[in-house]
Parts: C-alpha cells; sequence; structure tokens
C-alpha cells in the first residue's frame, strides 16, 4: 500500500536506503534526544560511509555514527510547519517504535521530497506527545557549571550525545548559555544543545589523556547520555 497523500508514512524502505539519500536532502537537523536532552547537528551531510554495521554521516556541520542493527524502521512525516514553511522529518525507530533519533530538512520541500523519490509507504497515525513536568531552572543548575567554565577558559571542548544506536558529536567553542523556559541553551551555526533544568544532578569525571571527560548523571545518579570532553582546565571543579 502507498498512501502519498498522508501526513505521516512508514516507509517499505531499508534504514540503510534511506540514510544514504542524506546528501541529497541538502541542509537538515539530525536530532538525538531522550527526556532531558536535545542535541542537534545542522548542516549538509557530505557523504554517508560504512563500515559493518555502522553508518557515519560525515560533513563539516555533521559527525555521527549510527548502529543500523538498532533501526527497525523510518518514518517519514510532512506534517511539520514553521508559520507557511513545511519541515519534513524522518523518524528513526526502533522495534518498540520509539524514536531512536530523527532528521529534519531545511531546505525547500521539493528538494526533499526529490531525495525521497521512489520510496513507498504505509500511512501510520500521529504521534501522541507527551508534555512531561515542567521544566524549571535554579540559578546554580548542574548542567551550567562546566559550560560556564568551558566559556570562561575560551576552551574548544566536545558535546555529544549518545542514545539507542546513535552517538553525535559536535567540537568548538561554546560562545554562550542562553536560559529560557526553564532549559540550558547552546546555539552555534551547525549545533544545538537544549538541556532541562534540573535533569542533571552532577558529572561523573574521568581523565582521558589529557584531557577530561565529564558525563552527565540524572536524579539518580545515572549516566545520562551527555558527556563533555577537553582540558581538564576547562570544566575547573564541575
Amino acid at each position: 500500500m502507498n498512501d502519498l497523500s498522508a501526513a505521516r508514512q512508514r516507509l517499505a524502505e531499508t534504514p540503510f536506503n534511506v540514510l544514504r539519500r542524506l546528501p541529497l536532502i541538502g541542509r537538515l537537523m539530525v536530532v538525538v534526544r531522550d527526556a532531558a536532552v536535545t542535541h542537534e547537528r545542522i548542516g549538509e551531510v557530505e557523504r554517508v560511509d560504512v563500515q559493518g554495521d555502522k553508518v557515519f554521516c560525515v560533513g563539516a556541520a555533521h559527525d555521527c555514527a549510527i548502529d543500523l542493527r538498532r533501526i527497525a524502521g523510518v518514518v517519514i512525516d510532512r506534517s511539520g510547519r514553521m508559520k507557511e514553511r513545511v519541515l519534513p522529518k524522518l523518524e528513526f525507530v526502533a522495534a518498540d517504535d520509539t524514536v531512536m533519533f530523527s532528521v529534519v530538512g531545511l531546505d525547500d520541500i521539493d528538494r526533499f521530497e526529490a531525495a525521497m523519490r521512489g520510496f513507498n509507504g504505509a500511512a501510520v497515525e500521529p504521534r501522541v506527545a507527551d508534555a512531561g513536568e515542567a521544566a524549571t531552572l535554579g540559578p546554580d543548575d548542574a548542567v551550567a557549571r562546566p559550560l560556564k567554565a568551558a566559556i570562561a577558559a575560551g576552551a574548544t571542548v566536545a558535546v555529544s550525545m549518545r542514545g539507542p544506536g546513535i552517538l553525535q558529536n559536535w567540537r568548538g567553542l561554546l560562545g554562550e548559555i542562553n536560559p529560557a523556559m526553564g532549559f540550558i541553551n547552546i546555539i552555534t551555526p551547525d549545533f544545538h544543545l537544549h538541556v532541562r533544568g534540573g535533569a542533571v544532578s552532577g558529572w561523573q569525571r574521568q581523565a582521558a589523556g589529557d584531557a577530561l571527560e565529564l558525563t552527565a548523571l540524572d536524579r539518580d545518579g545515572a549516566r545520562l547520555g551527555l558527556s563533555l570532553r577537553g582540558p581538564a582546565r576547562a570544566f575547573g571543579d564541575a
């Protein structure tokens, strides 16, 4: 069955075949998130490399490794809007239908449709959004401490997000923190980071050669997917 009029379709195509078309989409955003953290890379995927069961999205604005074995299917969603502009999205889903990561097309819809040409699919229902608890951001939120230290030090750091079947990385100067709506936000031209206030209770520190790696811990002390890496001087006592 193929329903081209459906706003959402489950594609009858392998995840690998969809991933290999990403360079054709133009500017896009790869989104890795959990309940507390959203990590976004923005720009063109210049190439897609393959090593065994791993796919790598490579480019000046992209650096992620994807485990094909974890992806059960791909849903294409054309319901997203920004004012009058359509923001088409690809949801890469696990066997339990949870979204592992998503890809949002940022160029015009015609370019996205040309990239997906020939892919058929069956209509699926919209996802029900979970509003979750309201976010609140205290004046000394734990997630902000190492970020503020790295900004003050003028240090180049790596910010990584690990989700089921995907690891996405960014490296650069953080710029500034923009608190809003109970979230810590870092905004650069090719990278956005959004962390819910109060979601991070602290950081697990581990030496890595001349560098230091910090892994975010949730309220129960369990490791989150978010980690920071840089020279030890960059993070102070966070």
